[in-house]
């Protein structure tokens, strides 16, 4: 290589600037350690807002759960009527959610005996009922029966899931395989079993699933689309014999003005706001999707206890969005409010 070239190379190379000799570099240094303590400051005063707004709930719930409250507010004349009326209506909200709980934690299960009228069923037809009510919404939605009998004359105390009533999405034999262990025909001891045990958590498992259904529930009001799947699966369930026909006779001018009126559908389509279309879930609303008009997708994957652990977001094209992914992290209920955000 020529002695004239090397230079000319040389002088190509950028050179990487000096932090230590940069007079600036120190100053942003500076700047970016003043935007973290920021960052924390706003951190721990929104924790700060959060426990506060808990305080007050709590406080609100223990003033509104005075007993003689109800019966102070409906004293008249009052110098405020529709004050009054609105105290009225949040201490009526309050005692329906007491009412809520202290049934929830005291007569969510109860027990029943009946007779199986089968000649031929095992332990003379002996058959012990659970029934478990569901209290959600300050409403009772729906009561589920366990029924249960002692398949061995040997062990009386060993019972076995005989029938039930409870959806195929609750995991009723896996709770059973866990709780009410079976014991051998031939065994000389009887497994121990938790009657109790397996009835709490089977009670969990249908609120938690009546929840997450009353929450997608909700989230299709908010978008204004409930009843549309309903509507749009009965059409194409039942086509008209006009479309029927038509499927099988056709000529070049239906075939243009059916060109022209997808164009102007087109044209009305990209004229139209961007809103939510569809959602849809899962029989055990573990798994939602949501549709939106512009062709945007999510998939979400919903713990038992109503949280998104997981979301996937993409566009018509199979974009990925994370800042929508990232935001949908969190309570089902508020979905789309953190999404508008």
């Amino acid at each position: 290589m020529s002695a004239h070239v090397v230079p000319a190379c040389l002088s190509r190379v950028r050179r990487v600037p000096d932090h230590n000799t940069n007079p600036t570099f120190p100053q942003s240094c500076h700047v970016m350690a003043s935007i973290d303590d920021i960052d924390s400051e706003i951190s721990s005063v929104r924790a700060r807002i959060a426990s506060l707004h808990a305080q007050r709930a709590n406080l609100a719930s223990i003033l509104l759960s005075t007993p003689h409250l109800s019966t102070r507010l409906q004293q008249r004349p009052v110098a405020n009527e529709p004050l009054r009326r609105n105290a009225s209506k949040i201490v009526k909200k309050q005692t329906s959610h007491n009412l809520e709980n202290v049934y929830r934690a005291c007569a969510g299960i109860t027990a029943y005996r009946v007779r199986d009228p089968d000649p031929n069923a095992v332990d003379n037809g002996n058959i012990l009922g659970v029934r478990i009510e569901v209290f959600v919404q300050s409403k009772f939605v729906e009561t589920y029966h366990v029924l249960f009998s002692r398949p061995s004359a040997r062990h009386k105390s060993m019972l076995r899931v005989h029938h039930h009533t409870v959806p195929a999405c609750i995991p009723v034999k896996q709770l059973a395989n866990k709780h009410l262990p079976q014991s051998q025909r031939d065994a000389s001891k009887t497994t121990d079993q938790d009657l109790i045990k397996f009835g709490k958590l089977l009670r969990k498992e249908l609120v938690a699933w009546h929840l997450r259904t009353a929450a997608v529930q909700k989230m299709r009001i908010e978008a204004g689309i409930e009843g549309k799947g309903k509507r749009r699966r009965a059409t194409a369930e039942e086509p008209t014999y006009g479309k029927v026909l038509n499927a099988f006779v056709s000529d070049d001018e239906d075939d243009d003005e059916v060109d022209e009126e997808e164009e102007d559908d087109n044209s009305q389509s990209h004229e139209r706001p961007i809103k939510i279309i569809d959602v849809e879930s899962d029989l055990g609303v573990r798994h939602v999707s949501v549709a939106w008009s512009n062709g945007r997708t999510a998939a979400l994957d919903i713990a038992k206890d109503g949280d998104i652990t997981k979301a996937v977001v993409k566009t018509a094209d199979g974009s990925r969005l994370p800042d929508l992914e990232r935001r949908a992290t969190g309570r089902v209920e508020g979905l789309l409010d953190r999404w508008s955000t």
